[in-house]
């Protein structure tokens, strides 16, 4: 574990600190659906049954779902943004949905 926050320290020129605060606050975005007894379940196993718990999946994919969608936003040339708008002029929706939708869809033939 130490390794990857020096590794995260490294490439985000952030503090250490600043990073196990917010790799908390993550895990805390992740955890705070469970109930009493899922969080025992969570904590009390080994990490490698742990992590494949439907629910704990669910809330993991969504956090690195969202991620993906950000980061794709940021990395569109000019043109495939003029693309997008143009489809979702056509289509009734917004250029995010549409991006979304598309991301979604990759994301399910991957799994």
């Amino acid at each position: 574990m130490a390794a990857e926050i020096y590794g995260l320290k490294r490439k985000t020129k952030v503090s250490e600190n600043k990073i196990i605060i917010r790799m908390l606050e993550i895990a805390q975005v992740c955890l705070a659906p469970f109930e009493d007894s899922g969080l025992r379940r969570i904590f009390r196993e080994p990490w490698e049954i742990a992590k494949k718990r439907p629910g704990l999946v669910r809330q993991m994919r969504k956090q690195s779902q969202d991620r993906l969608i950000a980061i794709a936003a940021t990395r569109l040339t000019a043109a495939d943004k003029a693309a997008i708008k143009e489809l979702a002029k056509k289509q009734g929706t917004s250029m995010s949905a549409i991006q979304r939708q598309t991301l979604e869809r990759l994301l399910s033939r991957r799994e």
